[in-house]
């Protein structure tokens, strides 16, 4: 406060201060336009007019305070709206950033989706495959063995020609 505000903070019958000093709460901007409205609600009116009568000092205290109290009011909101800023720019990197980590995971499972159809698919072939040749190796064994079998019947059959034959011829050489 400079001189002038010392004076007019004054009260000049007495030399004291014409308020007792107040708590910190009591100068934000909104009390004081609160005291200043109701200074002026509570003023005596001048007969035959709207106007009313006020005490200069405490108008031009008010308003003084009033003017002290924006700055510090104002870097309050300033603070305020740049933290709301901070919170919201934060909020949003956040988003992206669980967005870009869905459509990341969106894009694996569709992938691993994608592997586990050909995975699927590939497995249905080699299936295929293998049952096909299961039954051709069956079919092979069975025509084999058949095979075999006549095979084995002829030379059977040849060999029993061959023992009535020698037991024929030996029993007309023997008893004959």
């Amino acid at each position: 406060m400079n001189d002038r505000d010392d004076r007019q903070a004054m009260n000049y019958e007495g030399g004291e201060t014409r308020r007792p000093q107040r708590a910190r709460d009591d100068r934000t901007a909104d009390t004081l336009l609160d005291r200043l409205e109701a200074e002026l609600l509570n003023a005596k009116s001048v007969p035959f007019s709207d106007r009313c009568m006020v005490e200069r000092e405490e108008m031009l205290f008010l308003v003084r305070m009033i003017r002290e109290g924006l700055p510090e009011e104002l870097e309050r909101a300033k603070w305020v709206l740049q933290q709301n800023r901070q919170l919201i720019n934060q909020a949003r990197r956040e988003a992206d950033s669980i967005m870009r980590d869905a459509e990341a995971q969106m894009a694996r499972m569709l992938d691993e989706h994608e592997i586990t159809q050909q995975a699927m698919n590939n497995a249905s072939v080699l299936i295929e495959d293998a049952t096909r040749q299961s039954q051709e190796i069956h079919q092979g064994a069975l025509q084999y063995a058949h095979e075999m079998m006549t095979n084995l019947e002829n030379h059977l059959t040849d060999i029993l020609v061959n023992i009535t034959r020698n037991k024929k011829n030996l029993g007309e050489s023997h008893g004959g």
